[in-house]
Formats: structure tokens, C-alpha cells, sequence
């Protein structure tokens, strides 16, 4: 799967260096059980692809093709060692790889930072590529349905869960307060706009406003709210398959990370669009069990903890600037996050070589005079 070697070697020179402390024997044995756990092959190609996404154990048993018993023993040894980690979404299970920072201990954070970059930088089989490229689609066929179907229940489903009217007050404020020697702010694009309330705050403090979405259906209930502002125009496209023409100083996204396919893409993508003093905006659930969203609400995903939001914003190259909790009716709670771009960091999103990349056209953001 990895090529060209069957074993990844490890850069011995960044492991072993003069100045960190000698090891315990606790640390010796997180190091042995390190090294024992990338030993195979199929376990490399694990590490490969979970770092760029989260996959269930089902998900993995087709990318790689072989028998559920055998996919859960190499997850069992990688968490084991501390490589990966799970969370539960309903009945099923999401694994992804770990930050080499995860143990806390400078020898293994040395050793899995030496071993990520090796993995990181192999090239992904093309038959895995195919099939994690199978799965997103999926995943977007399936929420595209539902917004096709029921966008006229936006109004319905936001009072379900969470309004936009929640959250927009706190959106503007971070805006409008955020520091002066980083405005001004000219552009700014919302991912999933729904009805076109957040689009009308945002219109009198930007130049140009864009609102993006990949169902016609939607942007028909958002255009109807935002006809009359000239600054706001609407794209129909997947927000991970924008190209800019220019770089956007705000995005936000209300509600909408839930939906996607990818979440780690969307804060990826969101660094590459970003201006160098831009800010990244996200109101989301929080994690919750609530299972019945996926049926009436298209929920792809059961929230996030605020931890995994930020872990994800992290490899993106993202600091939290900001973050507020909001109490929601029906059990839920709503994070609003706000995030600045680490600039030094853009050249890793850039050089990153990825497992799998859209397969769509590539929409062009562009602004009008």
C-alpha cells in the first residue's frame, strides 16, 4: 500500500538526541511498543490514512479489503500503543491517528514525529486512493439527498436543535471585536448559508460577501433573503473544492461541519482560502448520542468535543482565539469557536501529500468589482 518500501524507516538521528533525558524504563517500554505496532505493513498504511480523516472499522474493511476480525485486531494493536484514537458515533466506531504530542513524554514525542514524517511522506496505492475516495462520495451523496429533499424543513430542523439567531449576535461580536491591527476585514463566505440570516448580519461590515453550498435547492431559500444586498453573492459548489482567485479574511460556518464528509478537510481547505490575518469562525454541536438528527436533520456526524474540534483546527494549522458555549433546547450545546491561522504553518497544507483528493472540478471563488 505504501511504496515504495514494505518498512518505514525511521530517521534515527532525529530519535536519539544528546539533549533529552534518558529514558525510564516506562518510556522504554511506550517505545517497544511503538515500534512493535508499525512492525506491519497494512498497520503503516492505517497511520497513512488516518491522519488525514476518520474512518469506521467498516469503512477500513473496504478500503483495504480484508475480513472486519483481522481490520479490528491491527486497530486493537495502534490504539494499544497509543497511535490511534476512537470515538463513538451511534453504533459505530471512528478511528484516527493521534498527534505525536498525545503522550506527553519528549522520547516518544521525538519517535512519533520522526515516524509520522516518514509515513506522511510515502505514497498512498492507488487502489486505497480509489476506495477512500468511494467513501466520500458516499458520505456527500447521502446529505446531498437529504437537502435535496427536505431544505424547505431548514426552519423546522433549526428550531429542533439550534436557530441561527443563536449564534449570530456571538458571531458578530467576534468579528467586530476582534483585534485592530488585523482588520480590516473586506471579504467574507459562509459555508451552508440555509436561509440567509447570517448573510444579512455579515453584508453591512464587508465589502464582499459570499455564501457557498452544494444544493440549488438551498441556495433558492438563501437567495430569497439576500436579493436585495449587492455586496452578497452565492456560489453553488462543494466549499473543499473552491480555488480562490483571491484570498477571504472571514469564513464562517454555523451548523454545517456536522454535515460534511470530511471534517478535517473543511478546516484544511479553510487555511488554504484564508488571508494571512484571516479568521475562521465555527458554531457546532457538541458531542451528544442523539441518534435520530441522522434521519430528521441529515446529520452525518453526532458533534464534536470540543477537544476534537480543536485537535482538528491544530493540524489545519489553526489557534483557538476563542470559544463560548451556548445551553440549546433538546439537550443539545452549541461551541463557538474562533480561529486564527498559524502562517508558518501553511507551507505543510500546501506540500502535504494526500491520500485521497476530491474528484470534482474545482469552482473558482471569485469577487466581483
Amino acid at each position: 500500500m505504501l511504496r515504495p518500501n514494505r518498512h518505514v524507516m525511521l530517521p534515527t538521528a532525529q530519535i536519539n538526541s544528546a539533549s533529552s533525558p534518558d529514558p525510564s524504563a516506562a518510556d522504554l517500554e511506550d517505545i517497544v511498543a511503538i515500534t512493535k505496532a508499525v512492525g506491519d505493513p497494512l498497520r503503516t498504511n492505517l497511520l497513512k490514512i488516518l491522519a488525514q480523516d476518520s474512518f469506521a472499522v467498516l469503512e477500513l474493511v473496504d478500503i483495504f479489503g480484508i475480513a472486519q476480525p483481522a481490520m479490528s485486531h491491527h486497530l486493537k494493536k495502534l490504539a494499544a500503543a497509543g497511535l490511534v484514537s476512537k470515538r463513538r458515533e451511534g453504533t459505530h466506531i471512528f478511528y484516527q491517528r493521534t498527534s505525536p504530542h498525545a503522550q506527553g513524554k519528549p522520547e516518544t514525542t521525538q519517535l512519533l514525529s520522526a515516524l509520522f514524517r516518514a509515513i506522511d511522506h510515502s505514497n498512498p496505492d492507488a487502489s486505497v486512493v480509489q476506495s477512500i475516495g468511494d467513501i466520500h462520495r458516499a458520505r456527500i451523496a447521502r446529505s446531498q439527498h437529504f437537502f435535496a429533499h427536505h431544505a424547505d424543513a431548514l426552519d423546522h430542523q433549526g428550531k429542533l436543535i439550534c436557530e441561527p439567531t443563536v449564534y449570530i449576535d456571538h458571531v458578530i461580536e467576534i468579528v467586530t471585536t476582534y483585534p485592530n491591527q488585523r482588520r480590516p476585514f473586506n471579504s467574507a463566505l459562509e459555508v451552508g448559508p440555509g436561509g440567509g440570516k447570517l448573510l444579512q448580519a455579515l453584508a453591512p461590515l464587508f465589502q464582499n460577501v459570499t455564501g457557498v453550498d452544494n444544493s440549488e435547492e438551498v441556495l433558492v431559500l438563501t437567495r430569497q433573503a439576500v436579493t436585495a444586498l449587492p455586496n452578497v453573492q452565492l456560489l453553488r459548489a462543494d466549499f473543499i473544492d473552491l480555488a480562490p482567485n483571491d484570498a477571504v479574511d472571514l469564513i464562517v460556518a454555523g451548523m454545517v461541519i456536522h454535515h460534511l464528509s470530511s471534517p478535517i478537510s473543511f478546516f484544511k481547505q479553510a487555511a488554504r482560502l484564508l488571508s494571512e490575518h484571516g479568521l475562521l469562525i465555527v458554531a457546532e454541536l457538541c458531542d451528544h448520542d442523539q441518534n435520530w438528527v441522522r434521519e430528521s436533520c441529515g446529520d452525518l456526524w453526532l458533534g464534536f468535543s470540543p477537544d476534537q474540534l480543536s485537535h482538528w483546527a491544530t493540524q489545519a494549522g489553526f489557534k483557538l482565539e476563542h470559544r463560548q458555549f451556548l445551553a440549546q433546547r433538546n439537550g443539545f450545546r452549541i461551541q463557538v469557536c474562533a480561529f486564527a491561522l498559524n502562517r508558518h504553518k501553511k507551507h505543510l497544507l500546501q506540500s502535504t501529500n494526500p491520500v485521497a483528493s476530491p474528484s470534482t472540478p474545482r469552482d473558482t471563488l471569485t469577487r466581483p468589482n
